[in-house]
């Protein structure tokens, strides 16, 4: 269980801060539940989520340690470029790819789209709406987390990437 304060990962939510953990009893019962009251760093607003949530992955944030030694593994993080045509099968594929929200997919999705990104502007040609969409939101969970993890700001987390791997390997902006 989490504690007041806390910073955690909330499903596609990504970072937020327990604000509170109350009691509340939800609508059709007499039992109260444990809440967590949480305010999402990147976002407005505020949810309130079950403890005991089965639903919504919830997790604490990388730490600083986990944090680097992701960026470093990046090189060693395969692209896997997914060709598929049909818009509905597309999504399908990003969604189930992203249903973790564990950094190392959110990694392998970013290289990934970006890949494709890349051998697309080589024959002159641009990657659909799709995946740009899937890429804009693993890159915004992932640079989220990270910036918290490594306390810089959201919008500087791709030149640490960059800087750290010595420019092997630049996430894209």
């Amino acid at each position: 269980m989490f504690s007041v304060g806390d910073k955690i990962m909330y499903g596609g939510t990504g970072v937020c801060v327990v604000q509170d953990i109350t009691r509340i009893c939800p609508a059709g019962s007499r039992d109260p539940r444990e809440y967590y009251i949480l305010k999402p760093l990147y976002q407005a607003g505020t949810i309130q989520t079950p403890v005991d949530n089965a639903k919504i992955p919830i997790r604490g944030v990388l730490t600083r340690q986990e944090a680097e030694a992701l960026v470093d593994s990046i090189p060693n993080v395969p692209a896997i470029i997914c060709t598929e045509k049909n818009l509905s099968a597309l999504r399908n594929y990003y969604k189930d790819a992203m249903s973790s929200f564990e950094c190392r997919d959110l990694v392998q999705m970013t290289k990934s789209i970006y890949a494709k990104k890349k051998d697309a502007e080589s024959r002159q040609k641009k990657i659909g709406i799709t995946d740009e969409k899937y890429l804009r939101r693993a890159e915004e969970l992932l640079f989220g987390e990270l910036a918290v993890a490594l306390d810089i700001p959201m919008d500087s987390v791709s030149s640490y990437i960059a800087h750290r791997l010595g420019n092997l390997e630049k996430m894209p902006e």
